[in-house]
């Protein structure tokens, strides 16, 4: 509207009945019976002309609206308020409408409702790019417990208190500390997916809330019987799950981590398979023991290529679970018979914390198992403490006598003093 060059534009500005407004015509265009008309205003600022072009007849410019925004500017100067020019009337339209767009799309997002968000936009997604136990876990977490509390909520309206009421609810149905952490997991993970998609920003409203995690580590482990008959009756079902079980409880892996192994993993020579990307995010070494070196051995002499999965799925494929045999096979044992509380049931994880706890009555120091189970933290093997307790009594007994003057003291304890020069 404001632009006034063009063929055709003549080079003469005629006046118009209004002060101050003046005109060119377009020698090749009409507007209605005469030439087309680009009008021009003209005033003084600071004591300087300025003249500047408002806009064509053909865009429905006339002599006296551009007469009307000439006694705008000309007011605004005198008052010193408001635009004193029509550059500076448009950069101000200009902003106006860029806040009224922010202000549109914030009143956008701020009607985006947590459920419909998740059932519309998350989980369709993200479901692709996921496992189907997680799937189904968080869909599940979703129905039960968040949404009961959440699907009518803005996004960005979650509060403390929204949080706060999914875990005391969670808490008074019995829920453990994990299941409440893998909930409020998959909020914090629509809290990012809506950060990347520019509705959210900032921090998770999960973010305040640290739940507390020994409620819900694993307490049981396998006496050598007990692993023994497992081992054997497995064998009796699948070869594939024996094996699998014999890496956990030799080994200390986790089931994704066997799911995973290819045999470009395995050293023969060196006993050792190597373990990339684990869930702490370092990779790591596993060593063979007889047990394990047996099965490589066995496996080994059918197997092809070095990509190839040690364990693949019927199809060839990664495996994405245990079969249902082995919860199959511990109940026909009755290894979880009159148990209730879950952290004493027999699992597959139950193998590498079996792993874990005999290492530890073996009196191996914590800090190695810390580095064979693929830990990150040093508190994540205090629970296995208790078992090496012998070490920790010898530990202790270097402070036998400590107060006893050193007189008293036989020959082999006493301290020789350093003289340095």
């Amino acid at each position: 509207m404001w632009g006034h060059c063009g063929a055709g534009m003549s080079r003469e500005k005629k006046p118009t009945s209004y002060p101050g407004v003046r005109y060119r015509e377009n020698a090749n265009r009409k507007h209605g019976i005469r030439q087309d008309r680009y009008f021009f205003i003209r005033y003084r600022v600071n004591g300087q002309l300025k003249e500047e072009g408002v806009g064509w007849a053909s865009e429905g410019m006339t002599a006296e609206k551009a007469s009307k925004l000439l006694g705008e500017i000309r007011e605004n100067i005198r008052v010193g308020c408001g635009p004193q020019s029509l550059t500076e009337r448009r950069e101000q339209n200009e902003e106006a409408k860029i806040r009224e767009q922010e202000r549109a799309e914030r009143e956008q997002r701020q009607a985006v409702l947590y459920g419909k968000f998740f059932e519309e936009e998350y989980f369709p997604t993200t479901s692709l790019k996921k496992k189907k136990g997680s799937i189904e876990s968080e869909k599940a977490l979703h129905t039960k417990w968040i949404s009961p509390v959440l699907q009518a909520v803005p996004l960005l309206e979650i509060s403390y208190s929204h949080i706060e009421k999914i875990i005391n609810t969670m808490r008074e149905a019995g829920r453990k500390p994990r299941t409440i952490k893998y909930a409020l997991s998959v909020i914090s993970q629509v809290w990012t997916y809506a950060k990347d998609k520019g509705i959210a920003s900032g921090d998770s409203p999960t973010r305040r809330f640290k739940i507390s995690r020994l409620d819900n580590e694993r307490a049981r482990f396998l006496t050598r019987e007990e692993a023994r008959m497992l081992l054997d009756e497995l064998g009796k079902h699948s070869f594939d799950l024996r094996d699998m079980a014999t890496l956990s409880l030799f080994c200390g892996l986790r089931a994704g981590e066997i799911f995973k192994l290819q045999w470009a993993d395995i050293d023969m020579d060196a006993g050792t398979i190597f373990l990339r990307g684990t869930k702490a995010g370092n990779s790591r070494y596993a060593f063979f023991t007889d047990e394990v070196r047996n099965i490589i051995t066995e496996r080994a002499k059918s197997h092809h290529d070095r990509d190839q999965l040690l364990f693949p799925a019927t199809n060839g494929n990664k495996r994405d679970r245990i079969s249902k045999t082995f919860r199959l096979v511990v109940k026909e044992l009755g290894l979880n018979d009159g148990i209730d509380d879950p952290k004493q049931k027999v699992v597959f994880h139950t193998l590498r914390h079996t792993f874990a706890s005999w290492l530890a009555q073996g009196q191996i120091p914590l800090y190695n198992i810390q580095r064979l189970m693929g830990h990150s933290e040093a508190r994540m093997v205090q629970r296995y403490a208790h078992l090496s307790s012998e070490s920790m009594r010898q530990a202790v007994n270097v402070l036998n006598g400590a107060l006893v003057p050193e007189e008293e003291l036989p020959e082999s304890a006493k301290v020789i003093p350093f003289r340095g020069r």
